[in-house]
């Protein structure tokens, strides 16, 4: 059996975007706000996160206690994440139990009870939250290299927070970004499983009659891409962790389906060029990947490896002839089909379930207006030649779109500043 999918946009501006799956038990729900961390202001940093926990915490009519228990009685779990650009609310529960999943959902997402007192309690929670990644030199990593990516940008800023900021994030802040954030012209509700359309349109109309249509939120345009450098010294890690990146395409470029491909060959799997290379041949490393992050403006792709101070200069050396190879010759034939074939493979496999389903309905009706058909993704994928692959490597990898950021021992970093130099 096939699926179909379905948008409606109601009268105060919420899309609505269902993937009828008759064939499956299961239905997930996700409620969208295309607001995140890049529509802070810089004294308001970690607020788009914060609500996001706050949400959980009651209305006037439910207690988080009985959120939860609303929710786990239909047999369903709940959850939510916030990004730089957009925050979800998400469930999967047996699809005879859509109504009230979405009921529950709607209730703490227009009408949240910011209690003062849940506010001073959930700010401690973040703190441990943002304590505990800084106990992680990996996701200690990730902000780091945000940071040195768009340095004095939103994007830039850690999604989390910091304690200072959080500081400041008092019940009038919380309040006032909600009510500009969650506004039907930014609200996505996406449905995947076993439901109908109408009927779940017939819900959200219902859920969502008095909820203000509102304008965007306009977020601060990305800086242009320029090289950055970011270190931090730390002698309590054994390894030394390394980002290397470059400002790369942005959600609407024509390029980014050969950046795809490039980021494939590259390092996202098994058999690419850093996997084989440096694990495989070499065997200086256990983690090494890369991948892909893109936002409305701006994108970026890096690698990831961790490994021993004393492997650093000859990985910088492996590494940068890895990606002058891409900048100076097209991948051969074959090994571009079997990146095809891999990207291509994994997105139909990771679109047989309903919460993926109802996650791409959602960030590509956010995204670009419109749910994208992924079989016209999959043809553009297929379109791309390697001379193609070569022009975007050469787009990317240069000195002047380098950007380099490492957690370890204080010795490493003139490893790292001698290699920029060079590059």
């Amino acid at each position: 059996m096939t699926s179909q999918t379905h948008t409606t946009r109601l009268g105060n501006g919420v899309r609505v975007a269902t993937v009828e799956m008759p064939h499956m038990q299961s239905a997930a729900v996700g409620f969208w706000t295309g607001t995140g961390s890049r529509h802070e202001r810089d004294e308001e940093n970690g607020v788009a996160h914060f609500i996001e926990h706050l949400l959980f915490k009651g209305t006037a009519r439910r207690s988080a206690e009985t959120i939860s228990r609303e929710i786990e009685r239909l047999g369903a779990t709940l959850d939510a994440f916030t990004s730089e650009e957009q925050t979800c609310y998400h469930a999967r529960g047996p699809a005879e139990k859509l109504e009230p999943m979405l009921e529950t959902i709607a209730d703490f997402f227009q009408h949240p009870r910011f209690d003062p007192g849940d506010i001073d309690n959930e700010r401690g929670v973040i703190r441990e939250e943002i304590a505990m990644g800084r106990d992680l030199p990996a996701q200690q990593l990730e902000d780091l290299t945000s940071a040195a990516a768009w340095p004095d940008h939103p994007l830039g800023r850690p999604i989390t927070g910091t304690p200072e900021s959080l500081r400041r994030l008092d019940e009038s802040v919380v309040r006032r970004f909600h009510r500009a954030a969650y506004q039907g012209s930014q609200t996505v509700v996406s449905v995947a499983g076993r439901v109908t359309h109408d009927a779940v349109v017939r819900l959200i109309e219902r859920e969502f009659a008095d909820f203000p249509a509102g304008a965007p939120m306009v977020a601060e345009p990305a800086p242009s891409p320029r090289p950055g450098f970011a270190f931090e010294a730390r002698e309590d890690v054994e390894q030394v962790h390394l980002d290397i990146g470059f400002h790369g395409c942005h959600r609407h470029d024509p390029e980014r389906y050969a950046e795809k491909l490039l980021n494939v060959l590259l390092g996202e799997n098994m058999s690419s060029r850093l996997f084989q290379e440096l694990r495989e041949r070499e065997g200086i490393c256990y983690e090494v990947q890369s991948d892909t992050m893109t936002f409305d403006d701006a994108g970026f792709l890096h690698l990831y490896v961790a490994l021993a101070p004393e492997n650093l200069p000859a990985t910088l050396a492996s590494v940068g002839r890895i990606l002058g190879d891409f900048r100076e010759r097209p991948p051969a034939g074959a090994e571009l089909e079997e990146a095809k074939a891999y990207l291509i493979g994994q997105s139909r496999i990771a679109l047989e379930n309903t919460v993926s389903e109802m996650m791409w309905a959602g960030e590509t009706l956010l995204a670009h207006d419109e749910v994208l058909d992924p079989e016209i993704v999959h043809a553009r994928i297929e379109a791309v030649t390697p001379p193609a692959v070569r022009a975007i490597a050469g787009r990317l990898f240069r000195p002047d779109n380098l950007v380099v950021s490492a957690v370890g021992s204080k010795k490493c970093r003139p490893v790292l500043e001698d290699w920029r130099a060079v590059f």
